[in-house]
């Protein structure tokens, strides 16, 4: 039986389907284990666990999107208890399960609540965080080698570029402004885990967030009742999503050129619910209400 994973952040599993959800209908079997605001510690966890638990094989595929070196998960089968009146309750509301508690950079707002100057200050350095990153890459791809499956990773932006490469917003905090040096010029004794890319060339795709910044036309602009003006969506819309996976994906896997008529119809079906929708909730709600074939749960611990 084929079989698909598929592992990452939002930029994988979201509120509209992923490239990954599209590949998904080529296959037996599809499982998206992608989470919204997700490290990479999180992500290379989830890996091993799916991988503990299915069993991958030769016959099965694996996407991995790596997300921020500026992201800190931690695991708890207990949930987050917080005053239903705080700040911290309203903002943490979709971690308040077992499960990963992410919530994106450290440095987002609300965030400074749980990493506070205090935090900050004793386990905050960016070179060991990238290190930290490239060292759960390097076992991940050393798992994944092991199991004889086909595998593909990619990223949001060029992860040496620690985010200088993403469209600037203050919530990634000072060091994400473009223009700064790359991990590599900044740091060159971590330029030995440039192996993790150059061992590997085959392996990887090319960032899904640059490809979907690199086509601005493609993007979501919505515009709810309360809000005085559109606003862009930064995260890939459907069509990004789609396209990602005809010039990019499939491509690496050597898949035929020609969708199939499932991947067709949601595109077709997501078009059209954003011609009817203007507004972010709207779209939403119409995608849970039609689209009841899409996993939009978690998946494992």
């Amino acid at each position: 039986m084929k079989r698909v994973f598929a592992f990452g952040c939002s930029f994988t599993h979201y509120a509209w389907p992923s490239y990954a959800d599209y590949l998904g209908y080529e296959f037996d079997s599809f499982s998206n284990w992608a989470h919204p605001g997700l490290g990479n510690r999180a992500i290379a966890q989830r890996v091993a666990e799916c991988n503990i638990k299915n069993n991958f094989t030769k016959d099965d595929i694996i996407l991995v999107q790596w997300s921020s070196h500026m992201r800190n998960d931690w695991h708890s089968f207990q949930a987050l208890k917080f005053d239903p009146n705080s700040f911290l309750h309203s903002w943490f509301k979709n971690t308040d399960i077992i499960g990963w508690k992410t919530q994106g950079s450290i440095f987002s707002i609300g965030n400074n609540l749980i990493y506070d100057d205090v935090w900050i200050d004793r386990f905050w350095d960016e070179r060991s965080f990238f290190m930290y990153t490239m060292n759960d890459i390097a076992a991940t791809q050393g798992l994944l080698n092991s199991t004889g499956c086909t595998w593909r990773m990619t990223s949001i932006g060029e992860l040496d570029k620690c985010g200088t490469d993403f469209p600037y917003h203050p919530d990634y905090g000072e060091s994400h402004k473009p223009g700064r040096l790359s991990m590599w010029e900044r740091e060159p004794a971590l330029k030995c885990y440039q192996t993790v890319f150059d061992n590997y060339k085959e392996n990887w795709m090319s960032p899904i967030g640059l490809y979907t910044w690199d086509n601005p036309d493609d993007a979501y602009w919505f515009q709810g009742p309360d809000d005085k003006e559109s606003w862009k969506e930064t995260h890939p819309s459907h069509v990004h999503h789609y396209n990602y996976l005809n010039d990019i994906v499939r491509p690496s896997l050597g898949l035929e050129k020609e969708n199939c008529n499932k991947q067709k119809n949601l595109y077709n079906q997501l078009s059209q619910f954003r011609k009817e929708h203007k507004d972010l909730i709207g779209f939403e709600q119409r995608i849970l209400d039609e689209l009841v074939d899409i996993n939009t749960g978690y998946e494992g611990f």
